[in-house]
């Protein structure tokens, strides 16, 4: 019966030992949060430290120095947030919107404050009106309409705005492009008689094979005397035991002759034992070295009636190159959109274009005729009109785009931190892609100095909270 025992037994063993492993993984990982925790509440970083110890009582969630010190951080960082309320309001009363709306932010991330969120949604509003582009759009053929328009991020249709858009377009341009040029393919002129290459390589393998039997017949005479011989030692050694152990049984021997024979048994008995082995090693060799000699010997058969059925001399295409006149046209339908911005012009070209290539019929190489296809000047209106309005909404985009890096200069270029700020913000509400990685530098440089690390500000999420 099969004894289960020893296998519980190791598997009890194994479950221990990965449970002990995992425990003391565990303990490692929640030691290491905990550790950076504390590292992070020294040094006034809060809410860093509350992400520290939140993961550390994931791995231990009944650690009650852990617990303490969550509770801790967090109250903590509830008391830093509080405290940008009153500087908020301060920043709101001095017309520092930027400031202002970015403590609100904070403040109601964290505490969710009603007053917070309510100021900050406020604030929101005002500061994305200042931050689009507002503009009139006058009719055109390029079907950009006021609906359009505010289907766009960054830029919104208002009858009463002083910035003017106008798109035009020139009258397209219907071009034909056309050119011959000689086609080159190759086809079967005719055919050849060659020497077979599968007889040459035949024969090759038939003379390296047979090269190869010669070689084995060699070996084969070798094997047979290396067995011969140590069969002839082993016979010998045999004899020689069987006299001294008849000389053995005599009954007037000494106990020192007797124990000569008896070593001299031993002496020979090692002697046989060794020619036996070399007797067996002999034949194994011998054996396997006919066994090869055998199937070599069909492979020569097979090659040889192989050659006796592969012709000599085979035929073979002959290839040749044929030209031919390919004709390609390219219709092509072209134009300019222009943008007027009160008296700013942007441009960009459109253009659309049909190609194809015909012949006629080659009947030398089999090759059916091929017609023109290609399309006419009122076939590609419709991708003209197609492409021509997604070239108005990228010079629209363009637009907006340079709107935004406007706020982001003049930013830079300011001395004053809290006009500074609420250019950033413009920046950052433009679009809902947020600030760009120099502006956010910007941000954290200038919060963090005027109030500290206990919270962080991650202005993009600032941005767009609710």
């Amino acid at each position: 019966m099969f004894n289960t025992v020893p296998f519980i037994k190791k598997s009890r063993f194994t479950l221990l030992t990965t449970m002990t492993i995992l425990a003391l993984l565990n303990g490692c990982a929640h030691q290491n949060y905990l550790d950076e925790g504390l590292k992070y509440v020294q040094t006034n970083q809060y809410e860093a430290a509350v992400e520290q110890f939140t993961l550390a009582l994931n791995e231990q969630p009944d650690d009650i120095k852990t617990q303490t010190a969550l509770a801790n951080a967090t109250q903590k960082l509830h008391d830093w947030a509080t405290a940008l309320e009153p500087k908020a309001d301060a920043a709101l009363e001095n017309g520092q919107l930027g400031k202002a709306f970015l403590l609100y932010g904070k403040s109601a991330q964290i505490t969710t404050n009603p007053y917070s969120v309510q100021h900050y949604k406020s604030l929101y509003s005002t500061l994305r009106e200042k931050s689009i582009i507002h503009a009139q759009i006058s009719p055109n053929k390029l079907g950009i309409t006021d609906v359009e328009l505010n289907k766009i991020e960054g830029i919104k249709a208002n009858k009463n705005a002083k910035v003017l858009l106008t798109l035009s377009q020139s009258n397209p341009i219907f071009e034909t492009q056309q050119s011959t040029y000689d086609a080159v393919v190759q086809y079967i002129s005719g055919s050849q008689l060659i020497a077979n290459p599968e007889l040459i390589d035949l024969q090759h393998q038939l003379q390296n094979n047979r090269n190869k039997q010669r070689s084995h017949q060699r070996k084969l005479s070798q094997l047979r005397s290396s067995y011969n011989e140590a069969n002839s030692q082993a016979q010998s050694l045999s004899s020689k035991i069987q006299r001294v152990e008849m000389r053995q049984l005599a009954t007037n021997l000494s106990n020192e002759q007797h124990a000569a024979y008896k070593q001299q048994i031993s002496t020979l008995r090692n002697q046989l034992s060794t020619a036996k082995n070399k007797k067996e090693s002999a034949n194994k060799k011998l054996s396997k070295t006919k066994k090869n000699a055998a199937n070599l010997s069909k492979k020569i058969n097979r090659i040889s009636n192989d050659l006796s059925f592969t012709p000599a001399v085979i035929e073979v295409p002959v290839y040749s190159d044929y030209t031919y006149q390919e004709f390609k046209q390219t219709n092509i339908l072209s134009g300019v959109v222009y943008l007027r911005v009160n008296n700013a012009m942007r441009t960009a070209s459109v253009k659309v274009s049909s190609s194809d290539v015909s012949y006629p019929a080659q009947p030398t190489i089999n090759l059916a005729p091929n017609p023109m296809t290609v399309l006419s000047k009122q076939q590609l209106t419709p991708q003209y009109n197609s492409e021509r309005f997604q070239i108005g909404l990228r010079l629209i985009n363009e637009l907006i785009a340079e709107h935004k890096a406007s706020f982001l200069y003049q930013a830079q270029d300011s001395v004053d931190l809290d006009k500074k700020l609420t250019l950033l913000v413009q920046h950052g509400l433009v679009t809902n892609d947020g600030a760009s990685e120099t502006a956010l530098t910007m941000f954290t440089n200038i919060l963090t100095t005027e109030f500290g690390h206990g919270g962080v500000f991650n202005v993009n999420r600032l941005l767009n909270l609710y």
